[in-house]
């Protein structure tokens, strides 16, 4: 007894330490340096896409990470945006919306293989402000509790084939490994992006992995987070810090998001 109460009263200290320790994913120019497999628990300061993402945390909690109360909330009352009028403000809001309700991820694989089987994942992409979106292949749905596939015994084989928005292939994100680095990585960072509120332009991706599937049968769970950025989709949702532009919330605010894709069932025989 005295066990469980002591997990219930820390439990939400070690949330918060998850939270507000992880590695930022927020910069639109992709992690600075962690070149390597992730999870959405990363992006600690992106708001979900919805509240579903977070079963595991209390509703008073979970709603604190939500776009409505963790981002645009923050727009109409936080200090970065005191230079902003009532109305550039909604103005800002409508083009965060619209790049909201534009923003997809989808996930394909075979539904039934053999263990230690080479397969193909491919997720397709669209919408995100750009200049960068990140792609984690992950187990779960939930945010704060989702593992790197390789957690569940996939082996991600090679370098993913990523085409980007000019339908050309590309490998910014892995060329930053060190040399003679293992390059099969489940997260993906993805260059070249570019959403304009204004003109309604979006960028579309395709990545696909190839995974050896586990070695024990039985039936494994796959999906992908999305992370894409909102505000730098409006003239004034950028500033330019230290030399380039940059989301006016900062490269730790709320303007980032969390989607994943739909869950998959993958039976290994």
């Amino acid at each position: 007894m005295i066990h469980s109460l002591a997990m219930r009263i820390l439990l939400p200290f070690a949330i918060a330490a998850v939270i507000g320790g992880a590695v930022a994913l927020a910069d639109p120019y992709g992690p600075p340096h962690a070149v390597t497999d992730m999870a959405p628990f990363c992006a600690s300061c992106h708001a979900s896409t919805g509240v579903e993402q977070l079963p595991d945390l209390r509703p008073e909690i979970a709603i604190t990470e939500t776009i409505e109360e963790k981002h645009i909330k923050h727009i109409k009352t936080g200090a970065a945006y005191k230079d902003l009028t009532p109305e550039e403000r909604q103005s800002l809001i409508r083009a965060v919306q619209w790049v909201d309700q534009q923003a997809t991820v989808s996930i394909a694989s075979p539904v039934r293989a053999k263990r230690n089987s080479r397969i193909e994942v491919t997720v397709v992409t669209k919408g995100g402000a750009g200049p960068v979106i990140g792609l984690s292949l992950v187990d779960s749905l939930v945010r704060f509790q989702a593992r790197p596939i390789s957690s569940s015994g996939f082996k991600v084989l090679g370098p993913p084939m990523v085409i980007g928005p000019d339908r050309k292939a590309q490998a910014d994100w892995i060329d930053r490994r060190v040399r003679g680095s293992e390059l099969g990585l489940s997260t993906i960072m993805i260059t070249g992006i570019h959403g304009d509120a204004e003109t309604q332009q979006l960028s579309e991706t395709r990545t696909t992995w190839n995974l050896r599937t586990p070695a024990e049968p039985g039936v494994y769970r796959i999906a992908v987070a999305f992370y894409y950025g909102t505000e730098k989709a409006h003239p004034l949702g950028t500033v330019i810090r230290n030399g380039r532009p940059e989301p006016r919330g900062g490269l730790n605010g709320p303007s980032g998001r969390i989607m994943f894709s739909s869950l998959l069932s993958i039976t290994v025989i």
